[in-house]
């Protein structure tokens, strides 16, 4: 049960939008919280994979975001990594043995993927939520209704087409999914990731905007049935209904990030098979990774 409530816990932040940006602090109540055993808490420390998938409803895709995520109820403390989708890993039963890791979602599914992280990086994944275009693009509109507001410049409106004028706009699902997805100037997928950042935030703000009121308390629960329905995930419906309430307003106390490649980690390269990857130092990520995780 207490790896369904922090799954429920980490479900709710996907539904708040903070995939791959730190939380700030919010304070409970330390008098009336249930303070977990050493069991409960070894028990409850699980790893979960959620993927962004580059489809917008066919059978197959790869993943375009992938992120790890662990909390440690003990110290009140949540770990972030966020793996560089043109990762060079090796992929189990790959026939060429070694690809971009967002290839082992397009080749073998989630499954896949869990394995090729396990094997590259030597971490277990427990539980996994996926996210498509059509989702994500919803989940914009649902989170933030009145739009987003973000800083777009003369490449990104020609490159994505985006209807929209430069300097700061407020855009809505379709466009903000163009915007975290440009990735055609100098800085490439980091400065992708910076932008997510930065729209992840806003929905974040945006969530607990609506759910501050009387009126959205009473609305959260259909919030995120809806928001779970653009997602699909391994824990049951009803049990993430009867807890998100409850774990809503229970933040961590600390929240870490990490990238894999760690820098100067890695190098460009470019396979005939594969196009331009991000060729790892495989024993310093894999160190990189399980010491941040560890700690």
């Amino acid at each position: 049960m207490k790896e369904k409530v922090l799954f429920i816990y980490l479900m709710v932040l996907i539904l708040a939008g903070c995939t791959y940006a730190p939380l700030p602090k919010q304070n409970g109540n330390a008098d009336t919280e249930k303070k977990l055993t050493k069991e409960d808490n070894q028990e409850s420390e699980k790893t979960f994979l959620f993927i962004g998938v580059d489809s917008r409803g066919e059978k197959k895709s790869r993943s375009d975001a992938i992120m790890l995520a662990k909390y440690y109820p003990e110290q009140e403390k949540l770990k972030l990594v966020s793996i560089m989708r043109d990762s060079y890993v090796k992929i189990p039963g790959y026939k060429s043995g070694y690809n971009k890791i967002n290839a082992a979602y397009y080749y073998g599914g989630r499954e896949l993927l869990k394995k090729t992280i396990r094997e590259n990086f030597g971490v277990k994944v427990d539980h996994v939520a996926v996210i498509d275009f059509q989702g994500f693009v919803k989940m914009v509109d649902l989170l933030a209704p009145e739009g987003v507001v973000v800083d777009v410049d003369r490449e990104i409106i020609d490159n994505m087409s985006i209807q929209t004028s430069i300097g700061e706009n407020v855009l809505h699902g379709e466009e903000i999914l163009k915007y975290v997805r440009f990735r055609h100037d100098d800085e490439s997928d980091f400065g992708r990731v910076e932008r997510q950042q930065e729209v992840m935030v806003q929905l974040k703000t945006g969530f607990i905007n609506q759910i501050s009121s009387f009126e959205g308390m009473v609305a959260l629960p259909e919030i995120i049935e809806q928001g779970l329905s653009y997602l699909d995930t391994d824990i049951g419906l009803k049990t993430i209904m009867e807890m998100g309430p409850k774990v809503v307003f229970h933040t961590p106390d600390t929240v870490e990030t990490l990238r894999i490649p760690v820098e100067g980690s890695f190098k460009d390269e470019v396979y005939p098979e594969t196009g331009a990857v991000l060729e790892m130092d495989y024993a310093k990520n894999k160190k990189a990774l399980q010491d941040f995780f560890s700690k």
